[in-house]
């Protein structure tokens, strides 16, 4: 099935030739110890919202929405698979900097639980606004650290996020074939990607003010690839876009 790009049959193809890449090696860099401690917390409450993802692989596989197939379905179990990669690297880097993971959290709840009460369109669309805060803020915390392993750690994951914001930009694009569907997609968007960001800036605002990250930077990255993903959905079809 043709989605805007790549088929359903290359997505699942994409996503099935990265599924064996093994984990990163911890390399114990004495430069990660001296990171401060809100970052360890920051990343370990990112790990929570990287685990899971089985609810979602059902309801696509079950899914009789237009535009998408069984290949659609796969791919969907692979990019789920991918992201509890990323838990585990993200594993890694909590322990590489002395921290501990955490078994609860209450945007990681709250995201949990807004996926399971809604249809698998706005499921996607929540997880697109996941993967657009996860590309920003990996990237601005790997720019922070120095010359150690846990570096390209996170900007492998940014790598893999972008990936993954095409991904599900790809489904969102086959869902809103009408100007109407662009208008509504583009509305619930906004005030999704809008209440997402003021929750990192709120629940990881200790690593913020600890590795000096200018908040002005953080909502200027998260417009770009908001608007981005805006247009890679809607395209020209809605002229809501020509609004700020």
């Amino acid at each position: 099935m043709q989605s805007h790009g790549r088929t359903w049959s290359e997505w699942r193809q994409f996503f099935e030739s990265r599924r064996k890449r093994p984990l990163p090696v911890p390399d114990g860099a004495s430069a990660s110890k001296d990171l401060p401690r809100s970052f360890a917390e920051s990343l370990a409450i990112f790990q929570l919202g990287e685990s899971g993802g089985g609810t979602i692989i059902e309801q696509a596989r079950a899914s009789q929405l237009p535009g998408i197939d069984a290949d659609y379905a796969e791919a969907m179990a692979l990019f789920v698979r991918e992201e509890n990669r990323h838990a585990d690297i993200l594993a890694l880097c909590v322990r590489e900097l002395g921290g501990e993971l955490t078994e609860q959290n209450w945007t990681a709840r709250l995201f949990v639980f807004s996926r399971r009460l809604i249809g698998l369109r706005l499921k996607v669309l929540v997880l697109l606004a996941a993967e657009v805060v996860g590309i920003c803020y990996y990237h601005i915390l790997a720019s922070r650290l120095p010359e150690i392993a846990m570096k390209d750690w996170l900007t492998e994951l940014v790598a893999d996020e972008q990936s993954h914001l095409d991904f599900h930009c790809r489904f969102l694009n086959s869902q809103t074939d009408r100007r109407w569907k662009c208008w509504v997609f583009v509305f619930v968007w906004r005030i999704t990607m809008f209440l997402a960001a003021v929750a990192v800036l709120i629940d990881h605002r200790g690593a913020i003010r600890d590795l000096q990250i200018s908040k002005k930077a953080i909502w200027q990255r998260w417009t770009t690839y908001s608007r981005r993903a805006e247009r890679l959905v809607a395209g020209t079809r809605s002229s809501v876009l020509a609004v700020g």
